[in-house]
């Protein structure tokens, strides 16, 4: 009987053991195929399988299958574009695989982790988690994450603006000899392209960006890579192929990103070829699109677009209330990088300190093993120096110090001289004079568009009278105002043209307030004023290392005649202001009065004077004491 008993409990462990080895088989099947469907960017059909494997993984009852089904459901929730479901679900797999104590797992969460906050642009949370991934991954050594993680690390930076430090983990992923054609390898390319067009470098971005394309010839995102590169150059025609053909290719495959990114480049390319029409459906989708998965960066540009577009299609009233989300928007997404760059700041800091207690150990260490007589002569020599060179350092810092105060009065006088200067009398009656022009004359939308636009501009002039800097993107907004004022005010006497270079990010670049616009005014009523015909105004953009380049281009009637002509008051406070801002911009800069700008004249093709053109000098990383 009890031999019976026995035989049937055997049986029954038997059957229970091939049942569990039957699921956990199911398990790896369902398993390959998410992933099989994930690389092929078929997210919600990925998601199914990894559902399914959550399902046989209860069955199992085991911490590493639920790890691997949630790490993977996390990835395809990612890829849908639902950035906060995505981390909760790759959280969950996380806390399993530390149940499990498995690292390489672990480390593998931690860095998808900061992938899918990096594309929200919540920077703090993505250095975060990459760095612990790092950690694990020196003494978990797996090749390909560990060159991954050096990779994401470097894109954090670059999306912080600290290029320099992204260029050197690139360069230590680089180091670790990628495979050519594997997925670290073609990553690896792809940024360092992304780096390299956003620092002006075409030629070298375009290599990249080919490079990355061994292994995945029809890679969809460095194909945007190279389609961005054409509209840079100007071709639009190549640029608006690309744009389209990946728009169609992912309306099937749900890439979110790349369906953004595409209709946003469409839009640019409609936008500048004159058709705001249709340059509207691609960038009304992307702003959809950005909303479903609340990425900030793409519908601050969205917004941005679409500000630009309506204000070509004449519709004021939506231009502006675009423009008020974008700024809105905007300072979301700085306030994020900001944190990304403190807690960057604070992490370099952190890393000092550890290296300088280390530092100090071995030397006490060193000590230790010197004879008593030696140790009281080093120490003695030490203290020697160290008295010294406080010394050195007081006088230095007395001296520092002493030149800081007088920088800081000279700037405190400067600003003040601006702050009067920037909304001079004569220019706010003419203003108000134009506006009963326009209401005497019975052209009611004029004035009241004049009118909304001197609001605009006074508001701007009122909230940035405080502030010693601003960023390029705050000044270049005032100076459209300012210019969209003088061009309703002369009747179309001119137009102007503002334009940025690709790597100049506009939002992160500080200048000294109201800089551009003394400049301005000064080639509007100096050259293009007196001027037979129509004028024109160009102000043009371009980064040399941290050296922002600001040209100023009008084809005016030049200096010597507008010399001649230099009668008016208004034309002495023209001149005090650009004086004033010669003056401020050397300070900002820290050189010699002077050596921050030029003037020169355009010449035509018969030597004759055809307009001026001022170059400023900004330095991008000097901060304003």
């Amino acid at each position: 009987m009890r031999k019976a008993v026995f035989l049937i409990l055997i049986s029954c462990l038997a059957s229970f053991l091939a049942v569990a080895e039957t699921k956990e088989q199911q398990w790896k099947t369902v398993l390959q195929e998410g992933y099989y469907a994930l690389r092929k960017f078929m997210p919600e059909e990925a998601l199914k399988n990894f559902d399914e494997a959550i399902i046989l993984a209860r069955v199992i009852d085991k911490p590493y299958y639920y790890a691997e089904s949630y790490f993977g459901a996390g990835q395809a929730i990612w890829y849908d574009g639902r950035f906060d479901n995505a981390i909760d679900t790759v959280t969950i797999g996380l806390q399993y695989f530390r149940e499990g104590q498995h690292a390489v797992g672990t480390a593998s969460s931690l860095r998808i982790l900061s992938n899918i906050y990096d594309d929200k642009g919540d920077y703090e949370n993505a250095f975060k988690n990459v760095i612990q991934a790092l950690d694990l991954y020196k003494t978990n050594r797996d090749q390909q994450n560990y060159v991954l993680s050096l990779i994401q690390l470097g894109s954090i930076y670059k999306g912080i603006g600290d290029y320099d430090a992204a260029a050197d983990y690139y360069k230590r992923a680089a180091a670790e000899n990628p495979v050519v054609g594997e997925y670290p390898y073609r990553e690896l390319n792809y940024r360092v392209g992304q780096l390299f067009a956003l620092r002006g470098n075409i030629d070298s971005a375009r290599l990249f960006y080919k490079k990355a394309l061994n292994g995945n010839p029809n890679s969809k995102v460095v194909r945007q890579g190279l389609a961005d590169i054409l509209l840079y150059e100007k071709k639009y025609d190549a640029a608006l192929q690309i744009y389209d053909s990946l728009s169609k290719e992912t309306k099937s495959k749900a890439d979110i990103n790349i369906i953004i990114t595409s209709s946003i480049g469409l839009g640019k390319v409609y936008l500048r070829l004159g058709k705001p029409d249709q340059a509207l459906v691609h960038v009304t989708e992307a702003l959809y699109w950005s909303v479903q998965r609340g990425a900030r960066q793409t519908k601050r540009d969205a917004y941005y677009l679409l500000s630009a577009i309506y204000e070509a299609k004449g519709d004021a009233a939506q231009a502006l209330k675009y423009l008020k989300s974008y700024e809105a928007e905007k300072d979301s997404v700085v306030s994020d990088k900001l944190k990304g760059q403190l807690f960057s700041f604070k992490r370099k800091t952190e890393m000092a300190e550890l290296k300088s207690l280390r530092d100090e150990r071995m030397l006490a260490e060193q000590k230790i093993s010197v004879g008593k007589t030696r140790q009281k002569i080093l120490l003695f020599s030490i203290i020697g120096i160290l008295l010294a060179a406080a010394a050195v350092v007081f006088l230095i810092s007395l001296r520092h110090k002493n030149e800081k105060l007088r920088l800081q009065q000279r700037a405190a006088d400067l600003e003040m001289q601006a702050l009067r200067a920037q909304m001079n009398p004569h220019f706010i009656f003419n203003c108000l004079s134009a506006i009963n022009h326009f209401i005497l004359n019975k052209e009611t939308e004029k004035a009241s568009d004049y009118l909304t636009q001197f609001s605009r501009l006074l508001r701007t002039v009122l909230v940035n009278a405080g502030k010693p800097i601003v960023t390029l993107e705050e000044e270049l907004s005032m100076l459209r105002l300012y210019l969209n004022m003088e061009q309703l005010r002369f009747k179309d006497a001119f137009e102007y043209y503002i334009y940025a270079d690709a790597d100049v990010q506009v939002s992160m670049v500080n200048v000294p307030s109201f800089l551009l616009q003394p400049f301005c005014e000064n080639a509007i009523w100096h050259g293009l004023l007196h001027k037979d015909g129509k004028g024109k105004l160009d102000v043009y953009l371009r980064m040399e290392g941290d050296t922002l380049i600001c040209t100023i281009k009008d084809n005016g009637i030049g200096r010597d005649k507008a010399a001649q002509l230099k009668t008016r008051s208004a034309d002495k406070i023209g001149s005090f202001g650009h004086k004033l801002s010669a003056e401020r911009l050397s300070l900002f800069n820290k050189e010699k009065p002077g050596a921050s700008f030029t003037i020169t004249d355009v010449k035509n093709d018969r030597g004759e004077v055809a307009g001026t053109i001022v170059t400023l000098r900004i330095n991008s990383k000097q901060e304003y004491d």
